[in-house]
């Protein structure tokens, strides 16, 4: 596995959607764990569900925030979506967030690498297939500099 919290890993919705040859517009269900970061200082780990990767480059990357996905799990249809984050919400509750000003409830005190653990594990016991859009896209990435 690729050590995703380094600098030289970033991965972007916009990445992830050329990766995949998708349209902004297009669908790509997923669950993701990744993190906003203003001038090197990096905000808690966000573990969330998304249907568009880009759009949530869009919301998260404002006021001057990058925002980096650690990890993305491409999952069938947006009730997947649902059901894994619902799980993740319940066996997780311990480690969320509370007491954010603005009712943020996607907030863990995981590290992103830590979530990945957990999150890639509550997906195999669940009966997903565990691939991760993140590792792909910077294999690919890998690849294009060598050649």
């Amino acid at each position: 596995m690729i050590l995703k919290s380094s600098k030289n890993s970033m991965v972007t919705g916009h990445d992830i959607y050329h990766y995949l040859g998708l349209r902004s517009t297009d669908d790509c269900y997923g669950v993701y764990v990744g993190f906003q970061e203003i001038n090197e200082q990096l905000a808690p780990t966000k573990v969330g569900r998304s249907k568009n990767a880009q759009a949530i480059q869009r919301g998260r990357a404002q006021g001057g925030a990058n925002w980096w996905f650690v990890a993305y799990y491409l999952l069938p249809t947006n009730a997947d979506t649902h059901l894994v984050e619902r799980e993740w919400k319940q066996q997780m509750q311990s480690q969320r967030i509370k007491l954010t000003s603005q009712r943020q409830t996607e907030l863990y005190y995981l590290s992103p690498d830590d979530a990945v653990d957990e999150l890639e594990a509550l997906l195999i016991s669940m009966g997903y297939d565990v691939q991760d859009l993140v590792d792909e896209v910077l294999e690919d990435q890998l690849h294009e500099q060598l050649d």
